[in-house]
């Protein structure tokens, strides 16, 4: 099956990484596959690599996770750059639903990132033509909360008893053949084969939650100020009995449209109602919902008072703190005023949500990209964002630091010693730490002989690196 530009469809995703924090960690391999609504493949799946610059130390956990060494993504990959080009345009075909599993919270915050370090938008690709994002993870928790039948559920977790929403552990319930989990093309055929079983055992959840990518379908039913209770299904409330209770949305953020400031029917009001502007979002049972973020919300009429015991929701009570609340109009005022506090890291690739680029830096961006690599630093550009210049020279050297000149690799070399040595803001990966941690693993009795391989690759990668960058 071809793909036609008219034709919605959804484009499967997922990402192997070398790290967990998505302003620094680095993209180690991305896999994809393009299907239509019902799911049958459009196209031959995409696999791809990143290729690491010398600024970076990947963490020893993540490489023995996926198996993926530096060695094999500096043979089989692109550089950074060419990367997040190659995706973004993927990305963005029109009518294209992006979809994973999990991917809003996590890879998604890597492809912005990567995108934003590129001079690329970081986020038009999730609404221009006609675009959108979605992610199966909760529509799987929805399920197992509200209609479970015809899905086979994983055990339990042992340490807590609550269910277990695992891709591996769902397609081994399920007889889904998913050998070599955290390999990307892996994980995205096994989310593919997940979302299909929803789909086919349960079609009007699926549809439910499919338009829900909508974040205006959101907002029909999530209403403020102090709209109906409405359920919500997400990982945060997790107990034995599943991951649902009723909320009440009290007002849009200040300073974030996309953001409703809500509130956990199932705790105490009495610290809500004497909240103020400086601890309301410190108050238990208060949090935020992304209406961007394809949040699982369904109508008060869902929760039939079966159900509402199955999930050990106390309706009544629940019901009678919302009518407290909908009557107290201080706590209006107050939530009406609160901003939102972003403690930021004194470090451009971490600054991303700090602020938009102005129009006028925007415009040259499409220079800079237009631009040959060993034209970008000379093109003597007048920024007003402060981040730009940093930026600008991160990204020549991280992606073609053949095109710098003696000065600016001495500049490079420098710049890759310092963060290696010193990363900024909580991250912890610096040399001592790398070193420590391959060590330490491979002196364990525990580990299997593929680890070792790659512990052993990952050792000899870092005398490598350490030789390139302090020789």
């Amino acid at each position: 099956m071809s793909y036609h530009p008219k034709q919605t469809t959804i484009f499967w995703y997922d990402l192997e990484t070398f790290g967990l924090d998505s302003r620094y960690d680095r993209i180690a391999q991305f896999a994809g596959q393009r299907t239509d609504l019902d799911l049958n493949p459009i196209g031959e799946p995409i696999v791809l690599y990143c290729k690491l610059s010398d600024d970076y130390l990947p963490d020893p956990l993540s490489c023995t996770i996926t198996g993926i060494t530096p060695q094999e993504v500096n043979k089989k990959g692109m550089c950074e750059n060419d990367l997040i080009e190659r995706i973004n345009a993927e990305f963005s075909k029109p009518n294209t639903v992006v979809a994973g599993f999990n991917t809003i919270r996590f890879d998604d915050e890597f492809i912005r990132n990567a995108l934003y370090r590129n001079f690329l938008d970081p986020y038009k690709r999730e609404w221009e033509n006609n675009c959108s994002r979605w992610d199966i993870i909760d529509l799987v928790r929805a399920a197992y909360d509200l209609r479970p039948d015809g899905i086979s559920w994983p055990p339990r977790k042992e340490e807590t008893g609550n269910p277990t929403f695992r891709l591996v552990a769902l397609t081994e319930a399920n007889n889904i053949e998913q050998i070599g989990a955290h390999d990307a093309l892996v994980d995205v055929r096994a989310t593919i084969a997940i979302a299909k079983l929803i789909k086919e055992k349960q079609p009007k959840l699926y549809e439910y939650y499919f338009a829900l990518r909508n974040k205006t379908q959101v907002k029909k039913i999530v209403q403020t100020p102090f709209g109906e209770p409405v359920l919500y299904t997400a990982a945060f409330f997790s107990k034995n009995e599943g991951c649902s209770r009723l909320i009440t949305a009290i007002t849009h953020m200040k300073s974030n449209a996309n953001a409703i400031i809500c509130f956990d029917l199932s705790k105490d009001v009495a610290p809500l109602l004497n909240a103020t502007e400086e601890t309301l979002l410190k108050t238990e049972g208060v949090f935020t919902l992304s209406i961007n973020k394809c949040p699982f919300v369904s109508p008060l009429s869902v929760l039939t008072d079966q159900l509402a015991i199955k999930l050990g929701i106390d309706k009544e009570l629940a019901l009678f703190r919302h009518k407290q609340i909908s009557s107290h109009t201080k706590l209006l005022m107050t939530a009406r005023n609160v901003v939102d506090t972003y403690e930021g890291v004194d470090d451009v690739d971490f600054q991303l949500y700090d602020r938009f680029f102005g129009d006028a830096d925007q415009k040259r961006f499409n220079l800079i990209r237009q631009a040959q690599p060993k034209e970008k630093l000379s093109l003597h550009l007048d920024f007003e964002d402060g981040r730009v210049a940093p930026l600008l020279f991160r990204h020549v050297a991280r992606n073609w630091s053949e095109v710098l000149n003696d000065e600016q690799k001495r500049k490079w070399r420098s710049f890759c010693a310092n963060r290696t040595l010193n990363p900024p803001g909580t991250i912890k990966m610096n040399w001592n730490f790398f070193k420590r941690k391959i060590d330490e693993k491979l002196a364990s009795t525990e580990i299997s002989a593929e680890e070792k391989r790659v512990l052993a690759d990952l050792k000899a990668y870092g005398e490598e690196l350490e030789k390139r960058i302090f020789g």
